[in-house]
């Protein structure tokens, strides 16, 4: 089964349908978070805008956007509400990969004649495996948080061939699998991040594909960056949206309390620290804006990134998180009571937690640029999906998977 989907012709249609949502996304956020996955008014609202479609190539109805077009989005959503801007970050990035890379006629049944299947899931993290039979393969295996099933027509897994022990990615109906209903988390609550498991599920040759640079069939530049810069600058840019979010909250809780001279949020320490963070959000868009310029003029050319620019994107990213976790803490420092009640200011600061735990932007990985950018590693190192490929390092760093 697949879904119709408003097709936007342009990014700015999908700017103004998200600023028309907002009222809604504000009343339905606690009903979201009650249920673990977005209201059926809000499901109905996110198809309408044209955000799954963000990344999708233009030739399959697509707005095939750049990376700073996707920046542009998905920070303006997370802005509205930190659990949508995870869920769609995730579903529109898994539904470009399926989109790009799928052959022709898996491709015409997914998104031909106005269809858009969306899809969830992993297209990285080979927790599965396949045996080849004839005309596909027979997958088993169990993935772990993927935001967006309740939304999703199909999902992705990605699974090891168990007898060549090549890496291969399956799309295939969320229907014949198996969901695993145990989001329970602090936050982002209402992305219901599931896990899903195949029990010897046959997947035709048409639905299966190998990602790399050589593989990929269509879509423009955005689609050309690996599975782990595409989630970076998802999880940059949501980052982005919740640190503003949690700043605008602090800004108009300062105001309310501006004539309470006893107040946390009106002592000049706190306009200090409001300052200086606010700044951190301001320079972190700066950087993000400029590697992803770099990124999209070295694509376009033909050109693959180098070692020294996905470290730069993989640095920005880690910075953008980092920040909103300061954030969040100046949240806790000094809203005082207003952060122990169910408010928007609460569930902002336990989504920024929860998002903030994301592997591929933890303090490994920046201790890894930083081993990156002095200068001391052998020449041939390169970077796998999170972590470092280091050729003869005792020390271990790569984690075997590809970028």
């Amino acid at each position: 089964m697949t879904t119709t989907l408003t097709r936007s012709e342009s990014i700015s249609d999908v700017l103004a349908r998200i600023d028309d949502m907002y009222p809604l996304l504000q009343l339905e956020a606690d009903d979201s978070e009650r249920l673990r996955r977005p209201t059926p008014a809000v499901q109905s609202a996110l198809r309408d805008s044209g955000v799954f479609g963000l990344m999708v190539p233009a030739e399959l109805g697509g707005l095939d956007a750049t990376p700073l077009q996707v920046m542009a989005v998905i920070e303006k959503l997370s802005h509205a509400d930190a659990s949508l801007g995870w869920l769609v970050r995730t579903v529109a990035g898994e539904t470009a990969t399926a989109a790009a890379y799928l052959g022709d006629t898996a491709v015409d049944e997914l998104f031909g004649d106005g269809r858009c299947a969306l899809v969830a899931g992993q297209s990285a993290g080979y927790s599965g495996y396949a045996v080849a039979v004839d005309g596909g393969y027979q997958v088993t295996g169990t993935w772990k948080f993927a935001p967006g099933v309740s939304m999703a027509t199909h999902l992705n897994l990605a699974v090891t061939d168990a007898d060549t022990g090549a890496e291969i990615v399956c799309v295939v109906p969320r229907s014949a699998l198996r969901i695993i209903d145990n989001w329970d988390m602090l936050g982002l609550r209402a992305t219901a991040s599931l896990d899903y498991a195949a029990d010897d599920v046959f997947v035709a040759d048409d639905y299966t594909f190998d990602i790399g640079r050589d593989t990929i069939r269509r879509g423009g530049v955005t689609n050309r960056l690996s599975p782990a810069l595409l989630a970076g600058l998802g999880q940059a840019s949501w980052s982005q949206g919740v640190g503003r979010r949690m700043l605008d909250e602090l800004r108009e809780l300062a105001q309310r309390k501006s004539d309470s001279p006893d107040s946390p949020v009106t002592t000049a320490e706190f306009f200090s620290e409001f300052a200086r963070h606010y700044s951190h959000v301001r320079g972190t868009m700066a950087l993000l804006r400029e590697t992803s310029s770099e990124h999209e003029a070295a694509l376009m050319s033909g050109a693959a990134l180098s070692t020294d620019q996905e470290t730069m994107t993989r640095l920005a990213s880690n910075l953008a998180t980092r920040t909103a976790l300061e954030i969040s803490q100046l949240v806790h420092r000094f809203a005082g009571a207003q952060v122990m009640r169910n408010s928007a200011l609460q569930r902002f600061f336990r989504d920024s937690h929860a998002g903030t735990q994301h592997r591929g932007t933890s303090h490994i990985v920046t201790e890894q640029c930083g081993r990156v950018l002095t200068g001391t590693l052998p020449a041939d190192t390169h970077w796998g999906f999170f972590d470092l490929v280091v050729p003869n390092d005792s020390r271990e760093l790569t984690e075997g998977q590809p970028s």
